[in-house]
């Protein structure tokens, strides 16, 4: 058995019972591969795989021509409530998706002792 807490920082498989709720944010699939951010009572948080603003319009509110045009890549996350999950699937060792989890790394301060 695995516990959500081992996988949270991998990137996991995941399908949706509704995919309906999710085209305003630009998920139209109904399962995908998504960063797992964590989890809370409400359900999963995810990274969206890709927010572009396209910056089209100068301060006037007149087009820009295309070379002008600005992309701006906007990192967010998004939430899968439990009721919504259909199933999850992790790989553990597979290179690229099992990523080392954040609560696994080394802070703080070490001790050497003198010789």
């Amino acid at each position: 058995m695995i516990k959500i807490d081992k996988i949270i920082g991998d990137i996991i498989f995941i399908s949706f019972k509704n995919i309906e709720c999710f085209k305003d944010i630009g998920i139209a699939n109904t399962s995908g591969h998504f960063l797992l951010k964590g989890y809370d009572q409400l359900g999963l948080w995810l990274e969206h795989p890709g927010l572009v603003i396209l910056n089209n319009e100068d301060d006037a509110g007149n087009p820009l021509p295309a070379h002008k045009q600005i992309k701006e890549n906007i990192p967010a996350d998004f939430i899968v409530s439990w009721d919504n999950v259909n199933t999850i699937m992790q790989y553990p060792e597979r290179e690229g998706y099992d990523l080392p989890s954040e609560f696994d790394k080394n802070f703080g301060f070490n001790i050497k002792d003198k010789d």
